[in-house]
This record gives structure tokens, sequence and C-alpha cells, in this order.
């Protein structure tokens, strides 16, 4: 099991490389569909009802190694062209048709939408309290967690990140924003996939089985510190040799950063969120790295 929850976490952080895009004819109701597809499916919907439909661009691409890629800059969401109708990169594909791995790969980018979304419109009156209170979450965490980190030295190696040699760092503060992101981005993703492992895909009941098969998931990733993101080095000439450096197992996610996201983003009730929390115990409880502040 472990092993799987890695390599699933590893498929997100692959180096995403397009060869086109085009955009999508209809973007706007496209986008609308989607959301309304997911929303059948049972699967997270509150945060992408609260994207203004007009802040995404969509496109269809040919990706490679990703069912989707967001690009802050024109604000364009990606999708692989096999996830529209007969591959024509106009309209998508029924949802239910669509693979767990590509659903948490595409939750993984949703979430990235999201954030950008959140970031931009901070401190507006456009922006609503959970967007809000996510940002303002992050922006205390960067200082106390995504500042002062540990890394993995060299490329990543599949399934032995525990074992690689890991240095500390200081991250500027755009660094500390894209490894917060992209830590976030990725436990959103790991959490879309392994509910739909555990659950049934299509009826989606969330009976105790499936949440204790949940839990004992989450309850092993954590303790592992299998889900941690990356950033790129502001560095042009350092970014040629190393393009990302991933966070150390040490700086994994931490548990009240997967409470804020099982709340805000996951649309968990707060039995759940709060049931998460005693399963895999006090954040206290979990080693800090040396120089690393208490949130």
């Amino acid at each position: 099991m472990a092993f799987a929850i890695r390599a699933v976490v590893l498929i997100f952080l692959l180096v995403p490389v397009f060869a086109w895009s085009a955009p999508v004819p209809d973007s706007q109701e496209e986008w609308r569909r989607l959301v309304t597809g997911l929303v059948r499916m049972g699967l997270p919907s509150t945060f992408l009802r609260l994207l203004p439909v007009e802040f995404v661009k969509l496109h269809f691409g040919e990706l490679k190694n990703a069912a989707a890629e967001y690009h802050p800059d024109g604000h364009r969401m990606i999708f692989h062209t096999n996830l529209s109708v007969e591959g024509q990169g106009r309209r998508f594909r029924p949802v239910a048709e669509i693979a767990s791995q590509d659903l948490a790969t595409i939750y993984h980018e949703l979430f990235h939408a999201y954030f950008d979304y959140v970031d931009f419109a901070a401190s507006t009156p456009k922006m609503d309290p959970r967007g809000a209170r996510l940002h303002a979450e992050a922006k205390r965490l960067l200082t106390c967690r995504y500042t002062m980190v540990e890394v993995v030295v060299g490329p990543p190696q599949k399934g032995r990140q525990h074992k690689s040699r890991v240095e500390p760092r200081r991250l500027t503060e755009s660094e500390g924003w894209d490894a917060l992101n992209e830590t976030w981005g990725v436990f959103v993703g790991w959490a879309i996939w392994n509910r739909l492992e555990t659950t049934d895909r299509l009826g989606r009941r969330w009976d105790w089985d499936a949440i204790e098969g949940f839990l004992d998931r989450l309850d092993e990733a954590y303790q592992n510190g299998d889900i941690s993101g990356y950033y790129e080095p502001v560095d042009v000439d350092a970014r040629k040799v190393m393009p990302r450096w991933y966070l150390a197992p040490s700086h994994a996610i931490s548990a009240p950063e997967i409470a804020l996201l099982l709340d805000v983003i996951l649309d968990e009730p707060p039995g759940m969120v709060e049931l998460v929390k005693n399963w895999i115990g006090a954040p206290e409880d979990r080693p800090r790295a040396p120089g690393l502040n208490a949130c």
C-alpha cells in the first residue's frame, strides 16, 4: 500500500510538457458542464462553484504525463484531448467515464486554479469567506512552515524519497508560496484518488468501512511523510541545474493543513474533519526539523 501511495503522489509531481493547446470554443459552458458532472459523482464542488466561470480559460491540448495542467499566466487550464468527446478538443467526455487517477490529477490542478483566484482576489469584495480563510492560513503557514525547510538533494527517486540525502534550505517568499501551493495540491489529488478507491466510485457510499479504509491510508501517508510538494528556484542558473526542488518527508503536509483542506476544499463535514485530526494524532507528535517554527 505504501508503494501505491508514493507512486500516485509522484505522478502528480512529474514535470508536464505539452506540445500544443487550443481554447475550448465555449469555455464557460464547458466549465459548468464539468462542475455539474463532478457534483453528480458526489465529488467536492463548493470551491469550484465559488470560482467565477470567467476566471479560468479552458483549453484542450496534447499533454505529456498528465491529464491536466494549470498555468497562472492567463489563468489557463489545459486538459488532455483524450478527456474531450472523440478527442476533438471541444467538449468534455462524461465525468463518470474519466479514470480515478485522471480525476485526482484534475482536482490537483483545479485546486491550483482556485488558489490562483484566491491570491488574485484577496482583500477585495469578491473574495468569499472560504477563500479568505484559505488565503489567511496560507500567509500564516508561509512564515512558520515554508520558509526554513529541508529539501531532497538531487533528482527525486520514485519510492526512495526517505533514503535520499536532505539539506536545510531557506526559501524566498515566492519559493515558499510555490512549495505550499504544490503541497496542498498534492494532498487534494491524493485525497480524491483515495476516496474514489475506498468508496463505491459511482454511488459514492461513504460508509464506515470506506471511511476506515481512507483513514488508514491517510494515517500511513501522514506518519511516513509521503505527501509533500516542491518549488521552482527563483535563481535562473539554479533552475537550469535542478528545475524543481522537492521537500523532504520531514516537511510533508501537517495535520492542521490537512484539516483545513478537508473543510475548505474537500467539503468534508466537521465531524469527519475532527475524526481525521484524532485519527492521525496531534501535530506536536510529529518530529520537527531544526529551525522549523511552531505554527
